[in-house]
Order: C-alpha cells, then structure tokens, then sequence
C-alpha cells in the first residue's frame, strides 16, 4: 500500500503557517519512500502505521529550519556591521570595547561588527547662554552672549576622550562664561554699553587662549542683549530729566536776555528827541482843524521852538 503518497503532505499536512515550505516538502513526498528530495535539510521522515501498514510521511524539520533562519539574521547583522558611512562635517573616533584605536574621516569604511564610530561634528556650532557678571564699577548686569565655535579635525580624537563628545557643554560654555566675566571686570557700565564690539574682541582674545590647547577654534564672539541693573536704570532716567530742565532753563535765560534787549532797544528809539524827530518827519505842516483853547492846543501837538542861547548849546 503507497500509504506515503495517499499520505502525502497536502492531506496530512497542509503546512498553513510555512507555505513557502510545502512545495519543497511535496517534492520530498513525491520521491517516495526512502528517497530524499530538493530539500532534505529542512525536511524529516515521520513512521507510522495505518491499517496494519507501516507508512512514512515527510514533515517539517523545525529545529533546521529555526537554526537556518538565525544564522541567516546573524549574517545581516554582521554584515551591515562592516561598513560605516562617515558624513559631510563629521570625523569619527572610533573605539573598540571601550577603548580608542584610531580615526576616520567623511567617506564610506570597512570596519570589524565590533568596532563603534563616534560621530564629532567638526563644521561651525553656535553656543549661546546668559551670563551674569559685574562690572569695574561695581553694576551688575546680564548678558546674552553668542559664539561661533570650530573643532578642528585633527583634534577629534583628543576632544572624544576628554569630554566623550560633549564638548559645548564640557568645555566651550564653561570657558566662554569665564572669559565674558574677565573682560567685562574691566570695563565700566557705560563703556559696556558703548564698546561692545571692544568688549566682544577683547572676551574672542580670552577664550581662545583657553580653547587652543583643546583644538577648538573660535570664529566669533557676540554680545546680543544686556540687561541692566533697575537702580542703574533709574539714575539714567534721573540725569536724562536734570539734563532736560537745564536746557529748559538755559533756553528761558536766552529768552528773557533776548527780550530785555529788544525793550532796551525800543525805549532807547522812543526818546524825546526822537519822537520829535520822527514827528517832523511824519507831519504834513498842516494844522488841526480846530484847536481847542487860545492856542494852547497847538504848543500840545508841535514842540516848542528852542532858543538861539540852546541851539548854540
């Protein structure tokens, strides 16, 4: 009795959780008893007895095909853990348990799965942070202060095992804040407001002595906003509304000097002998119509006529 081929796996065993499994187990089924198909590795005999008949069927070899699947996960595994893609503006340290064996730069590696690249950024970064300091004169203040930063590629490395890349917060921030309270300790509040591209030059020169023996470059210092102290503010408010009234007072001085001038000038035209002189020129040399009085009216509107003793005078 062909118990295998009646048997066979399509009527004992459709296989519905490994369907890319069954045609190559039917192909074992098919070869008969005894035979081994395409794909013995992932195939077993099973024995068993029907109708006083032994028979065999052929199944699945779980085990096999389990083991095959892994195998096949850890060869990815591996193999997408030789290479490295290493980026524009990037270098990478690279440490092998734990420990730093070397550098790379931007491109495409070989690498053994166990080694790890640390990826450090080597194009400019910006850092910025709020600093409270005082100043000579002894005004406290708070600044915003800005900074353009460059790690250079060489330094990678160096940079990697001191800070294990943090280097922004482990050392630019920390330096940055110390040299704005040196510089700033120098100058006055209001030199602060008025020279900040001194101060910010003077704060580059500060931070980038500290910064070279790290390998970080520093292109750019800038102050963006500084606070300053209430009581400070009120003392310039103070000196603005002093400075207001005394050219108020000034422009009312010259003012009052202008028209005392003016009044001097015009009592000094309306004097007796101008006002005659400029009654002669002004009078037609003809009479009032009528003259009230015997006369009288007349020595009223002309002067009199001086005496020859005068005009000599």
């Amino acid at each position: 009795m062909d118990c295998t081929y009646k048997l066979g796996v399509s009527q004992v065993s459709p296989l519905p959780w490994l369907p890319h499994l069954e045609n190559w187990i039917r192909t074992d089924a098919a070869a008969g008893p005894g035979k081994r198909g395409s794909m013995p590795l992932f195939t077993k005999k099973k024995k068993y007895t029907r109708y006083g008949n032994e028979c065999e069927v052929t199944v699945p070899n779980v085990p096999a095909i389990v083991g095959a699947a892994v195998a096949a996960l850890v060869a990815v595994v591996v193999l997408v853990n030789c290479f490295a893609v290493v980026g524009t503006g990037q270098a990478a340290v690279v440490t092998r348990f734990g420990n730093v064996v070397g550098t790379e730069g931007q491109g495409f590696h070989l690498k053994l799965p166990i080694d790890r690249y640390n990826m450090i950024d080597v194009t400019q970064q910006q850092v910025t942070a709020e600093y409270s300091t005082a100043t000579k004169d002894n005004q406290s203040l708070v600044q915003e202060i800005t900074a353009q930063v460059v790690v250079k590629p060489d330094m990678a490395e160096e940079i990697y095992t001191k800070f294990l890349g943090n280097h922004m917060d482990g050392i630019v921030a920390p330096v940055l804040a110390d040299g704005f309270k040196n510089a700033t300790a120098a100058y006055s509040i209001e030199e602060v407001i008025s020279a900040r591209d001194k101060l910010s030059a003077d704060m580059l020169a500060a931070v980038q002595t500290k910064l070279d023996a790290y390998g970080i470059q520093v292109v750019s210092v800038e102050i963006k906003n500084v606070a300053l102290p209430e009581e400070y503010k009120a003392a310039v408010e103070r000196q603005k509304v002093a400075e207001r009234d005394q050219v108020t007072a000034e422009v009312e001085r010259q003012t009052a000097e202008i028209d005392a001038e003016k009044n001097k000038i015009m009592a000094e035209s309306l004097s007796e002998e101008n006002f005659q002189k400029l009654f002669y020129e002004k009078w037609d040399g003809k009479l009032p119509q009528y003259v009230g009085g015997e006369g009288e009216g007349l020595d009223m509107l002309l002067p009199q006529p001086q005496s020859k003793d005068a005009q000599q005078q």
